[in-house]
């Protein structure tokens, strides 16, 4: 930026309550899903209209900048299983998913 420009008056305010910040994750496969979902795999995933999927679903909840809670289902259980594993380690790991991978949000 040059002398003569300034930032927009409000723009960080602005990205920050644009912001989605990753709170947590959690699997939904059929060895392992909460149970306040249900008492078995299927039943947890009629709870969330999800078909069973075999190789299973990763949940992530998060929340936008202004406090709004969300959750995206991904396809890609595996990336979400090393992302809690990295996490319990005290590691860092970006769970950004592709979309391809998202099933909804």
């Amino acid at each position: 930026m040059s002398d003569g420009e300034g930032t927009v008056a409000g723009a960080d305010e602005a990205a920050a309550d644009d912001a989605l910040l990753v709170l947590t994750a959690m699997l939904l496969t059929p060895s392992r899903f909460p149970s306040v979902l249900g008492d078995d795999y299927v039943a947890a995933c009629g709870a969330l209209a999800l078909e069973p999927y075999e190789e299973g679903y990763g949940l992530i909840l998060g929340q936008d900048g202004e406090g709004a809670r969300w959750t995206v289902v991904v396809e890609d259980a595996s990336q979400v299983a090393v992302a809690i594993a990295a996490w319990d380690c005290g590691m860092e790991h970006d769970l950004s998913p592709d979309e391809r991978s998202m099933v909804c949000a």
